[in-house]
């Protein structure tokens, strides 16, 4: 069995959507609807945080939130004790209190919904024979999921390991691997939802060009994470060049690589660059499938598409300086992004169905 079928091939496109199973569909209804919960969980988790979020450290909450006036302002007084809360200046009033409150509220119910609906999904798909063509699907997803603890973990190591990341807030970096793992979690869910698996196929496992869109867009997401974790809107804003800014600016720390993963205007280059080149490259790819294979045209198309309005989100989130609605749209961008790049597979190919006498000779004789 194929444990994690990434990236996920465009099944659909050969069949009629009459001859997709009723397993499939019901299997599609539920990656749509984890989607919708995981997706919910990136934007409460990831637009809360840092330069431009609500705010960097979450209150105390409590499964059973306050139900009265008084029950709100015992919470509130509370949170007024913590010396955190003291040291972030203090001067939230309780309606700040209570949009906070219930937003962390939100995204730590999120992630319980998440982890019952995936729970659900792997006993569903080990226990009943007709969905067991998902299970493989399901545990790449949660595959993702503990590659995610290990890399939180190695980011800890790092920043005892290294005196040059432990001198800074190693903060940064945790949110980069959290918005980096995020979102191919959630690019997985929604490409499953796009494209399901189907019993009795054979996804191919290994697609090159499939592979290099999905990592170099994750490697782009990460510097459009540490971007955000950096507040580097603000010390360079103008979009077309280099403008003002002195070549100097871009070396200015030692050792040379902690520039990559700590100046804010190397970190800003970083990421206009591979987004440029990654938009050159969607366009040389659309062109190459309109010549020589069709078949792969829409997805190619779309790619090229939503990185051309992604990269517009972006530079108009740069002008603009940051506002709100942009932030979050232009992380959900990467995601479908993400999504598109998983689906560039070529259409899988089915099991080879074995006649009975072929059968009876590869059974070993009793």
């Amino acid at each position: 069995m194929v444990v994690a079928e990434f990236p996920f091939a465009v099944s659909a496109r050969a069949e009629s959507r009459a001859a997709i199973p009723r397993a499939v569909r019901q299997v599609q209804v539920y990656f749509a609807a984890v989607f919708v919960l995981s997706l919910g969980a990136f934007v409460l988790g990831v637009e809360g945080r840092f330069p431009g979020g609500l705010f960097a450290y979450p209150p105390p909450v409590d499964w059973i939130p306050p139900l009265s006036s008084e029950q709100w302002l015992a919470a509130f007084t509370l949170h007024q004790q913590d010396p955190i809360y003291a040291a972030c200046g203090g001067s939230q009033s309780l309606g700040e209190f209570q949009t906070l409150y219930w937003w962390e509220w939100a995204r730590r119910a999120s992630a319980l919904f998440i982890a019952a609906a995936a729970l659900a999904g792997l006993t569903v798909t080990s226990s009943i024979a007709r969905f067991r063509f998902a299970f493989g699907r399901i545990v790449g997803l949660c595959l993702i999921v503990a590659a995610y603890g290990l890399a939180r973990w190695l980011v800890g190591l790092a920043a005892t390991e290294f005196e040059e990341l432990a001198r800074y807030n190693v903060g940064q970096y945790r949110h980069v691997v959290d918005v980096t793992f995020a979102s191919a979690v959630v690019a997985a869910v929604l490409a499953s939802a796009f494209a399901p698996p189907q019993p009795r196929v054979r996804a191919r496992v290994f697609h090159l060009a499939a592979w290099l869109w999905a990592g170099a867009l994750l490697i782009d997401i990460a510097f459009g994470a540490l971007f955000m974790a950096r507040d580097a809107a603000a010390v360079w804003s103008s979009w077309a060049g280099l403008g003002d800014v002195p070549l100097d600016r871009f070396v200015g720390y030692r050792p040379l690589w902690l520039n990559f993963v700590f100046n804010p205007y190397t970190i800003q280059l970083v990421h206009r660059a591979l987004s440029a080149a990654l938009w050159i490259a969607a366009f040389g790819y659309l062109a190459w499938s309109i010549r020589r294979n069709r078949q792969a045209v829409m997805p190619a198309a779309a790619l090229f598409g939503l990185l051309t309005v992604e990269m517009a989100i972006g530079a108009a989130a740069l002008v603009l300086g940051v506002p709100p609605a942009l932030s979050p749209l232009h992380r959900i961008g990467g995601v479908v992004l993400l999504a598109v790049a998983f689906t560039l597979s070529p259409s899988p190919r089915p099991w080879p169905r074995r006649s009975p006498a072929t059968l009876r000779t590869a059974l070993p004789a009793s």
